[in-house]
């Protein structure tokens, strides 16, 4: 099928939307790509909800917490650059408040440091550097690091963690507890988490460890060196189980991780959500290095466009006979795609014999297709709208198909002179409600086509100029994803469209 048309109708349409925030006094839409977040050059979260406490000590710390508590919420704490030592065996913030903003008032990720007592054992005690019961807060741009637990744990619905670097904890270092129905809606994204000596201290450890959880996104992070120095090997980079469901995890880097992505495990199940568009790499140099991407227990998940380059026999497995109903479609790998343990799932245009020197930077997790590699361009499977871009939010197609992998490749090594990107096309407004514009600075007529959800054209116009402009009537459009083409020639320029 390379090459081939292939629709899928979304298991969960939700997947492709951003979770809403309650209205709150002044918010960006903060937003990244991964490349940034490993520059650390992240737009800082510009985001306000009631009053506003500054505060620059571990004591003023202390009593904004309190304060919040005893008030209910619906305020933004602001922390001055410094070290907040705030969390310790005996106490740590715990925040049964909703609609509370923790970031740092310069917006620098580095200069707020938040710490616990250090990356040990604190047994009979319990040190999270923040736990977060109420629902809706927020943690943005700053620095968690030294816990004898977790970083963040949270038992509170649509928490957003953005722009955060988490290092050194002694667990897992975001936990979703499995108390009442679990943590919904989260949202994580944009953030560094890392062991700062390259490996952890122990193998009760992980990034992401969501029991319970339903509808999170993470997206756009960076995980490096979350494995196990002995014992056994350690908890995944992302992990969500313990019947969670219809999660996406989407455009991370995963570098050196003893796993990857895991959905369920063993038989406590997860059901559905979205693994694409993200790139795993291990060296196999940690001495328990796993599976990239591990499906257990987890019926109906789909895992488009993921690269994986790893050492361990299996790039990515999917286990047991409740794993079923399952697509894995446009993978690109080094390592066989396997069942095991009587799972079934669909596998269409896989590449599974990635070599080296196929990437940009292997061994620094940059699995950017370094050239035009003929089995891997243009070969994958059709599956707008589940897929619309790639790691690097590029619009998919570039080219005639659908590229293999997390990388959609540019013709050129840049991206303003690549095939469509050499042609300026203006679509405003984006997201839309009535009426939509389109304008390309092209010479010749054109033929713009608009496709829904399903694959199936629901407007085109032939012999159009677009140079002045064409007003579309969006009026009795559903609301959802849709794809544009404009066809010159033998070019297609390809946009998404987000109808509300």
């Amino acid at each position: 099928m390379r090459g081939a048309t292939f629709t899928l109708l979304a298991t969960c349409f939700s997947c492709l939307l951003l979770v809403g925030l309650p209205p709150d006094v002044h918010a960006q839409d903060c937003q990244c790509t991964v490349s940034q977040v490993v520059a650390n050059t992240v737009t800082p979260c510009d985001k306000v909800i009631g009053q506003v406490i500054n505060v620059a000590t571990t004591t003023e710390l202390y009593n904004a917490i309190n304060d919040i508590n005893a008030s209910g919420g619906n305020k933004t704490v602001l922390l001055a650059d410094g070290t907040y030592d705030i969390a310790s065996p005996g106490w740590y913030p715990y925040i049964t408040a909703s609609n509370v903003v923790f970031r740092s008032a310069s917006g620098n990720r580095d200069a707020v440091i938040l710490t616990g007592t250090g990356m040990k054992s604190v047994s009979p005690g319990v040190e999270n550097v923040l736990y977060f019961v109420g629902d809706n807060n927020t943690i943005a741009d700053l620095t968690i690091r030294d816990a004898g637990n977790h970083g963040i744990a949270v038992e509170g619905d649509s928490l957003l963690v953005h722009n955060v670097r988490i290092q050194d904890t002694y667990e897992q270092m975001i936990k979703g507890t499995a108390g009442g129905d679990g943590a919904d809606h989260g949202r994580v994204q944009c953030s560094l988490f890392e062991y700062t000596a390259g490996i952890g201290p122990q193998f009760y450890i992980g990034g992401l460890d969501i029991h319970k959880g339903d509808q999170w996104t993470v997206r756009d992070n960076v995980f490096i060196d979350i494995a196990s120095p002995s014992g056994s090997l350690a908890e995944h980079a992302v992990h969500f189980w313990n019947n969670g469901s219809e999660n996406t995890v989407e455009r991370n880097m995963i570098i050196n991780c003893d796993r990857g992505i895991g959905f369920g495990l063993g038989s406590s199940p997860n059901t559905g959500g979205m693994i694409r568009n993200n790139m795993i790499y291990n060296d196999g140099m940690h001495p328990f290095h796993d599976v990239g991407i591990g499906l257990e227990t987890s019926p109906g998940t789909k895992v488009f466009n993921n690269t994986v380059y790893i050492q361990y026999p299996n790039a990515i497995e999917y286990r047991f006979p409740e794993t079923m109903g399952v697509d894995i479609i446009n993978n690109l790998t080094n390592k066989p795609i396997k069942a095991r343990d009587g799972a079934v799932a669909n596998l269409i245009t896989n590449e599974t014999n990635a070599w080296e020197s196929w990437f940009v930077d292997a061994p620094s997790g940059n699995l950017r297709l370094a050239g035009n590699f003929p089995v891997v361009v243009d070969q994958g499977a059709y599956i707008f709208p589940m897929l619309v871009d790639d790691i690097d939010q590029t619009t998919r197609p570039e080219g005639d198909e659908y590229d293999i992998g997390a990388h959609e490749f540019l013709q050129s090594s840049s991206q303003e002179s690549a095939p469509g990107r050499d042609v300026v096309v203006r679509l405003f407004p984006n997201p839309v409600r009535t009426s939509l514009s389109i304008q390309a600075d092209l010479a010749d007529p054109v033929s713009v086509h608009i496709l829904n959800a399903l694959g199936q054209e629901i407007f085109s116009l032939h012999q159009v100029d677009l140079s002045p402009g064409l007003q579309v009537d969006t009026r009795a459009w559903p609301a959802g994803v849709y794809l544009g083409q404009i066809r010159t020639g033998d070019q297609r320029i390809m946009r998404t469209i987000v109808v509300e």
